[in-house]
């Protein structure tokens, strides 16, 4: 047994009983299960350290959600795998190229992307080499954007300044209603991520008098190592539409908390505050059921990053400067944040706007 609670490596001959003496190599690791490597069991001392080395690597360097995300990725190829006949571990990229072409038919390009990660982690965690720039792999990735490209991405709906005071009204009478207020300006304000804002703990939030909130982001997908970010949210002079005073509302009816505290958790319908944390959800059922609520065209439209994607392009359209925008939504991509600004560039200096717009009509030929 190892004393690192994330790996436990157990090898032919020390502990474990394997039917068959040629099955190779077992290391059980805490990410993704028991992985069997067909290896020599003389390589038993090598692997048991580059796996204890990799599970660190692999646990501590990448969040919950990604986590999460990538067990589920190498239980869907460990399986598609076992169908076929085929060893997940041996680090064969024309494995891993076929498996992205079938799995292709139901998933994005850049949800395949993650398959594809885990798929790596795997092998490191196991100490088996694989290249993920191999033909058979980046060619075949390479192919399938080119052919995802023509789809159509249905993005989620950002919520406007016209429409979020519709959503905060939406919301029921109670504990449960004031928690969702808070949830839905907080999130929209700070422009977070559905899993930074269930992350969010009591020490996060720092009230500002006459100014409003400071919110610290210890995690998020862009800071996998927790260096932290921090993002200040004016108050309003609407009380509708006013932070300070929702959060107020809200930490009056969680009473006395400890800095550790989760900020947000979950509420019974008979407004008994559980205090127990939320996943993330909970944010995208909120935004979706908040806007069937307020009779919103298409709330299936709506998802948790109607938030951030609505605090952007709100923004956006208050002709925000793009830096002054990704310092709120901690973008490291201006690629990524001027997708927000493209609505209204559009229209701004447009140069059909001199040829028509202001053009008087014609009077020849009448």
């Amino acid at each position: 047994m190892s004393d690192d609670p994330m790996t436990d490596v157990r090898l032919d001959g020390e502990g474990a009983a394997w039917p068959d003496p040629d099955a190779g190599v077992a290391v059980e690791t805490g990410l993704f299960g028991r992985l069997v490597v067909p290896a020599d069991p003389a390589r038993a001392a090598e692997i048991r350290e580059l796996a204890g080395q990799a599970a660190a690597w692999a646990t501590r360097a990448r969040g919950a959600g990604t986590l999460r995300a990538y067990r589920s990725a190498w239980t869907q190829y460990t399986a598609w795998c076992e169908r076929l006949g085929f060893a997940p571990l041996i680090g064969d990229a024309e494995i891993i190229g076929l498996y992205l072409v079938k799995a292709a038919e139901r998933l994005t390009v850049p949800t395949l992307r993650v398959h594809l990660a885990a798929i790596a982690t795997a092998h490191r965690l196991a100490g088996v080499p694989v290249d993920l720039k191999h033909p058979r792999i980046a060619l075949v990735l390479d192919g399938l954007a080119r052919g995802q490209a023509d789809r159509t991405v249905r993005q989620a709906a950002p919520i406007l300044l016209d429409t979020l005071p519709r959503l905060l009204a939406a919301q029921p009478d109670g504990p449960l209603g004031i928690r969702n207020r808070a949830m839905l300006l907080i999130g929209y304000g700070a422009a977070l991520r559905r899993s930074e804002l269930v992350a969010l703990r009591v020490s996060d939030i720092v009230r500002i008098p006459d100014r409003g909130v400071e919110v610290t982001v210890r995690r998020s997908k862009t800071d996998q190592h927790g260096r932290g970010d921090g993002v200040a949210i004016w108050a309003a002079v609407d009380p509708d539409l006013c932070v300070l005073r929702t959060l107020d509302a809200w930490l009056a009816v969680r009473g006395a908390l400890r800095p550790e505290d989760p900020l947000f958790c979950g509420v019974l319908k008979n407004g008994r505050v559980t205090g127990t944390p939320l996943s993330d959800k909970a944010v995208a059922r909120l935004v979706k059921d908040s806007a069937a609520r307020a009779g919103l065209p298409e709330p299936a439209r709506f998802s948790g990053h109607s938030l951030r994607a609505g605090l952007a392009t709100a923004a956006a359209e208050q002709e925000a400067q793009l830096h002054d925008i990704m310092r709120q939504t901690r973008h490291k991509s201006t690629e990524v944040a001027r997708r927000y600004l493209r609505s209204r560039d559009r229209w701004r200096n447009n140069v059909t706007e001199k040829l028509f717009r202001h053009r008087p009509p014609t009077t020849e030929g009448t």
